[in-house]
């Protein structure tokens, strides 16, 4: 999912977005069938679209390359880690159906805002049959965005920066909808432009400068003065473009996080969660907390399923406009303590009744949260880590943190734990990845030393090899 959204999450920096991208095969379906052959354990799945050998059940709508288009996979290595994301964000959105259908029932319409590869969008085309329409709003690949698999002649995408959409007018969809979807995530980093742009100014600092800078210091992708706080500008802005376009008594499905830190949460990080979930329940009539039993059970991140919008108490209380100024004070915030300021027009949302019910929402999800991160451990000490699993990246960069590491890698696979192992002799250290499946080692082993998805420097070797 993208912008300018799948798998971004919610690490103790604040939100920090994961991804995972990037050489020349073009893979067709043809007749519901796939020729690709994407059946391999590192990214099957129990949706119900594919049946034995990679045949499609339901419907006509299914991933097709854009061989020419500007919105499809450029090389072979897109094309897998977008076929990964599209199964697990069509795993997660069938999930969500099955555990709140009554959110999703009877609807003929929906909204994607950061749709590619396009997993989101092809359960909800199921879900609403052949009558069904769907629009869809991604980055361009060009600018950083996933490849877009999804090809659907019910489908509309409009190729976009969500940050740079001044209003809901500025989507391209002709009509208010009945589910809107929210996934993106800050994707800007990935474009050759800013890549050149990054290699520019490190070119001019001392490599100690450099790496003492990391993330934090970039305004690249969405272009917050504070790097920590660009995902929060993008999810209002999400929540602004989306609820600006969804039909009374709507549901918006969308991704947020939650750090669970108890008593010792800082006062800004929850505020700013009060205020912006109590805004979510002042204009929805039920809120639930939905957290997926097969990906990031022990990982932050999870989904809100809003359903019944009520959308003249919106319009009255002019959220469009105010949310808009909110967003851009945001961006040019360049401190994270200042985050409630920036959002102050929120503040009469976050009453003690709406602190009560979203206490009870954040405790189920740290309740889920804690059954994966005791599975985790369980993987961990039960003596079941497999050599084959296990991936060593050398050198880990000073600003990779361990957060930001698993962020990166675990798109590719299952992570059981992460293990730092500082050098010996010297400065520097490396990182022992334990993946569940060798598979997901493999691919993920591709990744850094082929794609170069951690940095020209950084070089990865499987366990069994040393």
């Amino acid at each position: 999912m993208d912008v300018s959204h799948n798998m971004g999450y919610y690490h103790d920096e604040g939100w920090h977005a994961g991804h995972a991208w990037h050489e020349d095969a073009t893979w067709a379906w043809h007749e519901g069938v796939w020729h690709a052959g994407w059946s391999d354990a590192a990214c099957s799945w129990d949706g119900s679209w594919w049946g034995e050998a990679g045949v499609a059940e339901e419907g006509d709508a299914w991933p097709q390359a854009y061989s020419v288009d500007h919105l499809g996979p450029k090389t072979a290595a897109d094309e897998r880690t977008a076929q990964i994301h599209f199964a697990k964000t069509y795993q997660v959105l069938s999930e969500a159906i099955e555990k709140h259908p009554a959110a999703f029932r009877d609807k003929f319409s929906f909204l994607d805002l950061g749709c590619a590869p396009g997993g989101f969008s092809q359960r909800m085309l199921e879900e609403l049959g052949d009558g069904g329409t769907g629009y869809g709003v991604t980055l361009p690949f060009e600018a950083g965005g996933f490849p877009l698999l999804l090809h659907d002649h019910r489908f509309h995408v409009q190729a976009s920066n969500l940050m740079e959409l001044q209003s809901p007018e500025d989507l391209e969809c002709p009509k208010l909808v009945d589910v809107i979807m929210a996934d993106a995530q800050d994707l800007g980093r990935r474009s050759p432009a800013n890549q050149r742009e990054k290699k520019r100014r490190n070119n001019g600092k001392s490599s100690k400068n450099a790496g003492k800078q990391g993330d934090d210091c970039e305004a690249a992708g969405i272009g917050a003065a504070c790097a920590t706080l660009g995902i929060w500008a993008l999810t209002f802005q999400e929540i602004r473009l989306g609820l600006g376009m969804l039909q009374e008594g709507g549901t918006f499905f969308f991704r947020f996080g939650w750090r669970g830190r108890g008593d010792q949460e800082e006062h800004w990080y929850r505020e700013a969660i009060l205020r912006l979930l109590g805004l979510v329940i002042a204009f929805f009539q039920e809120v639930f907390p939905f957290k997926s039993e097969s990906f990031h059970q022990a990982d932050p991140c999870f989904y809100v399923v809003a359903a019944g919008f009520q959308r003249q108490g919106f319009e009255d209380a002019m959220l469009e406009t105010r949310l808009k100024s909110a967003i851009q004070s945001i961006i040019a915030c360049e401190a994270v303590g200042d985050l409630p300021e920036c959002i102050q027009t929120l503040a009469e949302f976050s009453t003690p009744a709406n602190h009560q019910r979203i206490d009870e929402l954040l405790d189920t999800v740290s309740r889920v949260r804690a059954i994966g991160l005791s599975s985790r451990t369980t993987v961990e000490a039960g003596g079941r880590e497999s050599p084959e699993a296990q991936l060593i990246i050398r050198p880990v960069p000073y600003h990779l943190t361990m957060p930001r590491l698993r962020q990166h890698m675990e798109c590719y696979g299952k992570i059981a734990y992460i293990r730092r192992r500082s050098h010996a002799v010297g400065v520097g250290a490396d990182a022992l990845i334990q993946f569940v499946q060798p598979a997901h080692a493999k691919m993920a082993l591709e990744a850094v030393n082929d794609m170069k998805v951690l940095g020209e420097t950084v070089v990865a070797r499987l366990g069994k090899s040393g």
